[in-house]
């Protein structure tokens, strides 16, 4: 199949979400580079979908990888330490529609995580910004969209 889906992605109420805080730099900037690291992510995925697809995502609550903190250096500047504990998270909702407008998949209030982000190996790499995001995302999209695309 041709890829040449199109996404669009609305961030609901993104001053709320549980963590998208910054290590060293304004919160303003950050969220607005984060949001967009995001909307590549789901772009990149949206090349997979088929020709005339449409996916419409409202993302509700982001919990990045990691948890932001001064203790682990001795100047007393801010990190974002990844650990086992502080697994990412991402809650929305989507309508994928097919070239004729038609839904071929829904769902409201998605609640996405995960739990072994340190055990596996590809994730372990940190590859660019949000790699543990972009793995959890990528994993849920070729087990939850991808049978549906093959369905259709």
């Amino acid at each position: 199949t041709a890829s040449a889906g199109e996404v669009k992605v609305e961030y609901k109420d993104y001053k709320k979400f549980t963590d998208m805080k910054p290590a060293n730099e304004p919160r303003g900037s950050y969220e607005k580079r984060t949001m967009a690291n995001f909307d590549k992510i789901f772009a990149d995925l949206a090349k997979r979908l088929p020709e005339g697809y449409s996916w419409n995502i409202v993302v509700t609550d982001i919990d990045l990888a990691g948890d932001v903190n001064h203790m682990y250096t001795q100047t007393g500047q801010q990190i974002r330490v990844i650990k086992e504990v502080f697994i990412p998270r991402i809650n929305f909702s989507y309508t994928l529609s097919d070239k004729n407008k038609a839904v071929v998949a829904e769902e409201k209030d998605l609640k996405l995580k995960d739990m072994g982000v340190m055990t596996r190996s590809s994730a372990n790499r940190a590859d660019g910004p949000l790699a543990y995001e972009r793995e959890m995302l990528e994993r849920w999209f070729k087990d939850a969209i991808e049978p549906t695309l093959v369905s259709q």
